[in-house]
């Protein structure tokens, strides 16, 4: 693939057009996909004693919707707090040879499971590629440096699904096919594990541990406090730019010039990848704000940046991870 490739993607709609009518739900319903239907249950990732945790510390986890006047049974737009033991679930595609596990956002504080979970999933699982949906720890923990707890669940997350190759459900899967897809802070712990793989920030657990959690390949999509440069500012031990070298993974980059959490997140990103010639993809739109998912939620204004599950299929499908012919849907 080209190492260094900027796509400043342009409008494709005329400007004032509606939302297309295949992006509006039916009254009565707040999310335009199915859920999808796990291949298996929530498994804990770690056995025993979570690393870095104070039992008691953190209060009862809790489910809510994201729209209040909708209940949690009939809600399609989830988040999840006050997460202590951490799971992965998988979503899996017969036969599929790849695998991302996928991490929410929610600023390390909640976890939006299906705006930037579970309907990911299902658009990989559209695309051919396998997917582990990463209910990492959150808060963030305050006797923790930031993200550490995030960090921790990430690269454990990452042995698991690399020793599943070859086994059960999971025989065609290809260990050197695993990648990382995260969403704003998310986003932040991909590119936090992008530079962060060398060594487990936690004691070795079992054998897991002893497979590499380096993502073959990374998405991130409007990250968050990723960078040192103005206006994010964030310092060493935030900002994962500062720690890009030439064994990064090719990474792909989304987000918009109106993003509150500032563009520059991924401007300087993609511009450290570029610095150390890793293969790195730049997708910048006008608007869009933050939070978008992949633009699935009733009431959400269509723009550009919409597209960029297209943009990524493009990016798997060089990388050799997405099948050729597959083609990304809303479903």
């Amino acid at each position: 693939m080209e190492h260094l490739l900027v796509a400043l993607s342009l409008p494709w709609c005329i400007a004032g057009s509606s939302i297309p009518d295949h992006l509006k739900a039916p009254a009565d319903q707040d999310l335009l996909f199915t859920r999808p239907i796990p291949s298996g249950n929530a498994t804990p990732i770690w056995p025993h004693d979570v690393p870095g945790e104070r039992p008691g510390a953190i209060g009862s986890q809790s489910t809510w919707c994201t729209f209040p006047d909708v209940p949690v049974s009939k809600c399609g737009n989830l988040n999840v707090g006050n997460i202590t033991i951490p799971t992965i679930t998988p979503y899996l595609v017969p036969g599929a040879d790849s695998a991302m596990v996928i991490a929410p956002g929610g600023g390390y504080q909640f976890l939006a499971t299906d705006r930037e979970g579970t309907d990911i999933a299902a658009w990989l699982n559209s695309i051919g590629v396998s997917a582990f949906l990463l209910e990492y720890r959150v808060p963030g923990r305050d006797w923790l440096p930031f993200g550490a707890a995030a960090l921790m669940d990430a690269q454990r997350a990452m042995g698991l699904v690399r020793q599943m190759s070859g086994v059960g459900d999971t025989v065609a899967l290809n260990k050197s096919k695993v990648g990382f897809i995260g969403f704003s802070a998310g986003a932040h712990l991909s590119g936090h594990l992008n530079v962060e793989w060398q060594n487990r920030s936690y004691a070795r657990v079992d054998a897991a541990d002893d497979e590499s959690c380096r993502p073959d390949f990374s998405i991130m999509v409007y990250p968050w406090r990723s960078v040192s440069q103005p206006p994010v500012n964030e310092p060493l031990s935030g900002a994962s730019s500062l720690n890009v070298t030439n064994n990064t993974p090719p990474t792909m980059l989304v987000q918009t010039e109106d993003d509150p959490v500032h563009v520059e997140n991924s401007l300087f990103y993609w511009l450290a990848l570029k610095q150390h010639a890793v293969a790195a993809e730049l997708h910048l739109y006008p608007r869009g704000n933050h939070g978008y998912g992949r633009c699935t939620v009733s009431g959400d204004p269509w723009n550009d940046v919409c597209t960029w599950p297209d943009r990524a299929v493009s990016f798997l499908r060089t990388l050799g991870v997405a099948p050729n012919g597959s083609i990304a849907v809303v479903i």
